[in-house]
């Protein structure tokens, strides 16, 4: 337990120093606001009022308006100097403190020092008893006693110096001090020396935790309490008691908390610290010790939620944030201690469902807004319950009935914060039918049956709710029925590539010339899903299904001009469906030019047109042998003449641009490539089709001119 005793001494030492920092500061502020105050009412008694300063002269003057600056100045003399030198201005007898200073010796020697040389003493006490009894003679009496008169002699000092203005800080650590060496001394009463059993102790323990919250509240300081519920915490770890008195003892010591929250809401942060203190002694236990009784754990997390019932201000943070703390826990601890057990994982999350369920149901009848919390949990509930134990395919479609109810929900009655958790499932969903598995294979690659497979359960039962739910909330939440509505359509296109993928690997050969056609298939689908999306974000003016758009066509591009080089056998010119896959993507390039209304897209047609007309030119070598490869530059020719001449024709700018770069790399081809690789027939076709394009161009371009 030793990791843990300094992993929760670090964190109170955190605490001590965080919180009663802000106390101070806060205490500091209020002293000085009200020695402010005093200082204006002994200045009022003594009959001083600050002198009132006139206006000058040159203040009035305006352009020409100097005579009604004179009036006013009249109306308003200005006091002579020797009329101001009769004034006796009294000297402030309070030194001007500015917020910017900061005295690091004070902060440290007068507040962090002391508190942290009392939680020194806490742990002190501990090791003073275990290491020097063995060597001194004193009877286990004497040394409970000697304890005891230890702990009440910082309580007496503490008390005398709480009377002191400038030493409440301090006296309120001795008080601190106190509580926690009397509880010290009471845990190693029973566990060191032996003297009582276990009930006594727990039983002393409480009354001393009474005390603590009793003192805290009377003399409304949190140092006291702090420091004393350090002891409370430090000794049971530290004594060597059992696992059962332990947490018997931190369970009163969380009631008491609460009890005492409930009557003092300024305090109601010490119920966090409680918690969290709480979960780093039961995961520390339980993973020394796994078999331990987990009734204490579930004890624990009940009383927290009893508190939230009996607790009459509803709308605080502090507490709401103890309420989702103390589920969290609840499921960490459950986690842990059951991940192995899907049953058993499984029963405890209907349980614990079930009891929020039913105090959503109390806390919407009494109408305060908890039943969101609990509606929360319950969903984080049955979210891991469908993770943890159902199997892949029942999980999917068990996240998508959820997500479809609770959209139907939130539409309806316009709920709005079900939303969050409508989008949560859906995503979930998603990801899911992704990495779904049936039969030790991946649903959306494996060789099922076309259309009656597992996959189609996977895929179209949230597709199909994807979209309704989007239908729904179309006009209520736009920008969750576009994201339900892209999951929907994603999914969608998933699915049919997963079933051409199925299909070929089904049916089709297994050779290259079957994956270059499932390849250039999966580039078709992506173009349409490209301008699917697309058109969607025109409709509905997405910039969702807008940004979709562009990198799904940029992705998309890419693939088709990595698959230009691609030839297997039994390839035909032309009759392939990379020919399908290029004119597809100009037809796309087109229509994203239509909706954008710019000719940056029309530019990517003529290359997209360019690269097609190059690879289709460049299968004929590889089919017909390399005495055919004067094609690619002849294709080039014939390519760039017709743009640049449809361009000069139809007046259009951006064919005869993209005609100019093409016939420049035509240019460059032939002179640096066929000039120096092909036969001299060859060459003469080359060089005689690019002269010809050229002679040509250059007379349709003039005839053209010389019309306009």
């Amino acid at each position: 337990m030793g990791f843990f005793s300094f992993l929760l001494f670090i964190v109170l030492v955190c605490w001590i120093v965080t919180l009663q920092g802000k106390v101070d500061s806060l205490s500091s502020t209020l002293k000085y606001v009200c020695k402010k105050l005093n200082d204006l009412e002994k200045l009022t008694a003594n009959g001083y009022v600050s002198p009132k300063v006139e206006p000058k002269l040159n203040e009035f003057v305006e352009d020409n308006k100097v005579e009604e600056a004179s009036e006013k100045t009249v109306a308003s003399p200005v006091p002579s100097t020797s009329e101001v030198k009769q004034v006796n201005t009294p000297k402030p007898i309070y030194k001007e403190v500015k917020k910017d200073d900061f005295d690091i010796q004070k902060a440290l020697l007068g507040n962090v020092f002391n508190k942290i040389g009392a939680l020194a003493i806490i742990i002190a006490m501990v090791i003073l008893i275990k290491l020097v009894s063995p060597f001194i003679v004193f009877t286990p009496v004497m040394k409970l006693f000697a304890g005891i008169i230890l702990g009440f002699g910082f309580l007496a000092g503490g008390f005398y110096l709480h009377k002191k203005d400038n030493m409440k800080n301090y006296s309120e650590v001795l008080l601190g001090t106190g509580f926690a060496t009397l509880f010290i001394t009471t845990f190693c009463g029973y566990s060191v020396l032996h003297i009582y059993n276990s009930i006594t102790t727990l039983v002393v323990g409480g009354l001393l935790l009474l005390t603590t919250y009793l003192f805290a509240e009377k003399t409304k300081t949190v140092s006291m309490l702090v420091i004393g519920l350090i002891g409370g915490y430090l000794t049971p770890l530290t004594s060597g008691v059992k696992f059962e008195e332990l947490f018997s003892f931190l369970i009163f010591l969380n009631a008491l908390s609460l009890v005492f929250t409930l009557r003092n809401k300024n305090y109601r942060v010490v119920n966090i610290i409680n918690l969290l203190l709480s979960m780093l002694v039961l995961l520390g236990s339980y993973a020394y010790q796994p078999e331990k009784n987990i009734v204490y754990p579930i004890i624990l997390w009940g009383i927290y939620v009893l508190y939230d019932l009996f607790r009459v201000d509803k709308t605080s943070l502090l507490d709401n944030a103890a309420s989702a703390i103390n589920y969290a826990i609840l499921t960490t601890f459950t986690l842990v201690m059951f991940h192995n057990v899907h049953d058993t994982l499984g029963v405890l999350f209907i349980v614990t469902g079930v009891i929020y369920l039913v105090f959503a149901a109390y806390s919407r009848f009494i109408k305060t807004f908890l039943y969101k919390y609990y509606e929360y949990f319950v969903l984080i509930n049955i979210w891991l319950y469908i993770a943890i134990v159902l199997n892949d395919v029942q999980s999917v479609v068990s996240w998508t009935v959820v997500a479809l109810i609770l959209s139907v929900l939130s539409g309806v009655f316009r709920l709005d914060y079900l939303m969050p958790s409508v989008v949560a499932f859906y995503s979930t969903a998603f990801v899911g039918a992704l990495l779904a598995q049936s039969a030790g294979e991946y649903c959306l690659i494996t060789q099922y049956a076309p259309v009656v497979n597992p996959r189609s359960l996977v895929f179209l039962v949230p597709v199909v709710s994807m979209l309704f739910s989007s239908l729904i909330l179309r006009n209520w939440k736009p920008v969750s029925s576009n994201w339900l509505r892209f999951l929907g359509v994603s999914l969608g296109y998933l699915y049919v590539l997963g079933e051409i993928n199925s299909y070929l690997l089904k049916f089709g050969e297994n050779n290259d010339f079957a994956d270059f056609n499932k390849f250039m298939l999966f580039v078709i689908v992506g173009f349409i899903y490209a301008l699917n999306t697309k058109k969607i974000s025109v409709v509905t003016k997405s910039l969702l299904f807008n940004v979709a758009s562009y990198i799904i066509f940029a992705l998309t591009s890419l693939f088709l001009i990595c698959g230009s080089y691609w030839y297997p056998e039994a390839y035909l010119p032309i009759l392939n469906l990379r020919f399908a896959a290029y004119v597809l993507a100009i037809v796309a390039c087109l229509m994203y030019s239509k909706w954008d209304k710019t000719d940056i897209y029309k530019y990517f047609a003529v290359f997209f047109g360019f690269f097609l007309a190059h690879s289709e030119s460049a299968g004929i070598p590889k089919l017909y042998g390399e005495g055919w490869q004067y094609l690619i530059s002849l294709s080039w020719v014939l390519y760039s003449g017709l743009v640049t001449i449809a361009g000069i024709v139809k007046n259009c700018k951006y064919l005869i641009n993209s005609g100019i770069v093409i016939i420049v790399l035509t240019i460059a081809r032939i002179f640096i490539y066929d000039l120096a690789k092909v036969d001299a027939l060859y060459k003469l076709v080359a060089f005689l089709a690019l002269g010809i394009i050229l002679m040509l161009v250059s007379y349709i371009y003039t005839v053209n001119k010389n019309k306009k």
